[in-house]
């Protein structure tokens, strides 16, 4: 556990530093493509990608292509790789609850292709895990890798010396709020201690009965993943450094009342995962969920222009419980795989640099949030002065590695401790019973 949270910790300063300072349909050729007819240039000036000697088909799987907000942004860099390589691209995808089994399953079956994926950090371990990626470092070589990779960035996807995941764009997941419904409730600026929080979603609650004040996730994975910043921000923790389990505490049980309160006084709602809160809040019915950059995307989507979005849609540091506190947020981040079975690595590399490159990145970045994470596109105006991600950047400097991240059974793990918030909220378990049932199925495992 360690070891996870000093990676996530250098993660996020450099990346503070190096920005601050210095899937739909198969691929087609009448989909719009980003501004610009060549090319984006590597910081070399060459072309990103090269026309292969031979056309291909390459499969790239993820679930991003799937969603509203961002399958026309996925559509269009397949469109600008086709038309740079002369190669072809089919998009296969899931919702992101089934991505990690279905690359399983596909990777591991000869008669399915597989080339290239987008995964998430925890997706990655994962697939990791099944020995099918093969090491970028043989696909791209390293000099590519350091030249255009922060080394802490390359860290996160690096396991014993290999690179199996190639960064593609990594911040925190933290609080996200909407300001003109704070404004309206009497809040010009986002609370900071847990008390002034509460005292908000009063406000909001009776400013208009109708908001959801807080749509934080009571169901499936995402429900333990917005719960643990919070088990932190009361002290406590899942796991020890020595990876004990530590949930059965006093923080852990106070962190479980705190959920009961919250739920007693109308301010959280049952059945609500990360998809229900982020389409509500892009609606304009909720004022505070748990989300990474993505978020923008989807007001985007919604038909907010990608300049005002801030407006309506803005990153915060999670109360703390005492001022001067660390707020609590959890490292979040994207990254490209390609597969050791794969015939085509060559060209999923090729496809990798034109996904990471200044024109397909800064369509993403500008469109739905994504932070570029290149040394050449990190160092962009357009990225270094964006009010947007500046807000999560603030975050990221104290972020932490989810504790299931670096585990085989983290799906296990978010259920149980899922199951026995949900137990607790409906009333069917004290906040002291709820915890120790937690520990208990978590020693059993």
């Amino acid at each position: 556990m360690k070891k996870s949270r000093l990676l996530a910790a250098a993660l996020a300063g450099v990346l503070s530093l190096s920005l601050l300072a210095g899937c739909g349909p198969t691929a087609s050729e009448n989909s719009p493509a980003p501004s610009g007819s060549q090319p984006a240039p590597t910081q070399s000036g060459a072309p990103a990608t090269e026309p292969s000697s031979e056309s291909v088909n390459i499969v790239f799987a993820g679930w991003s292509g799937e969603e509203e907000a961002t399958k026309d942004i996925f559509q269009r860099m397949m469109d600008t790789y086709e038309q740079q390589s002369g190669n072809t691209v089919t998009w296969v995808g899931w919702t992101w609850a089934d991505t990690a089994q279905q690359l399983l399953i596909r990777s591991q079956n000869s008669s399915e292709q597989l080339d290239l994926a987008q995964a998430d950090i925890g997706i990655f371990n994962t697939v990791a895990q099944a020995g099918v990626l093969a090491d970028w470092n043989e696909i791209l070589g390293e000099d590519y890798l350091k030249e255009n990779f922060e080394a802490s960035a390359l860290e996160v996807g690096n396991i014993d010396g290999k690179q199996l995941a190639l960064p593609w764009s990594m911040a925190a997941i933290t609080m996200v709020y909407n300001p003109e419904i704070l404004a309206a409730a009497g809040w010009d600026t986002p609370p900071v201690t847990i008390a002034e929080f509460e005292q908000c979603l009063a406000d909001i609650k009776a400013y208009n009965p109708d908001i959801v004040p807080y749509a934080v996730s009571t169901k499936d994975d995402t429900c333990a993943g917005d719960f643990m910043p919070w088990l932190w921000t009361f002290g406590g923790a899942i796991f020890n450094e020595d990876g004990s389990v530590a949930i059965n505490s006093d923080a852990a049980v106070a962190c479980v009342e705190w959920y009961q309160g919250l739920m007693d006084k109308g301010y959280i709602a049952m059945d609500t995962g990360r998809g229900e809160a982020r389409q509500m809040f892009a609606q304009g019915q909720v004022a505070f969920y748990d989300d990474a950059v993505v978020a923008k995307g989807q007001a985007v989507s919604n038909g907010v222009a990608p300049e005002d979005v801030v407006n309506v849609c803005s990153a915060m540091k999670r109360p703390v419980l005492n001022e001067g506190d660390d707020p609590q947020s959890t490292m979040w981040g994207h990254m490209l795989l390609a597969f050791e079975n794969s015939e085509y690595k060559e060209q999923a590399g090729e496809m990798a640099k034109t996904l990471v490159s200044d024109e397909v990145a800064m369509d993403y970045f500008t469109n739905n949030g994504m932070p570029p994470v290149t040394k050449s596109a990190a160092a962009l105006d357009e990225v270094k002065n964006d009010a947007y991600l500046n807000g999560f950047l603030e975050s990221t400097s104290t972020a932490r590695l989810d504790e299931t991240a670096r585990l085989t059974n983290a799906s296990e793990i978010k259920s149980i401790i899922t199951e026995e918030l949900q137990y607790a909220l409906l009333g069917q378990k004290t906040a002291e019973q709820a915890v120790s049932d937690m520990a208990a199925r978590l020693e059993a495992l």
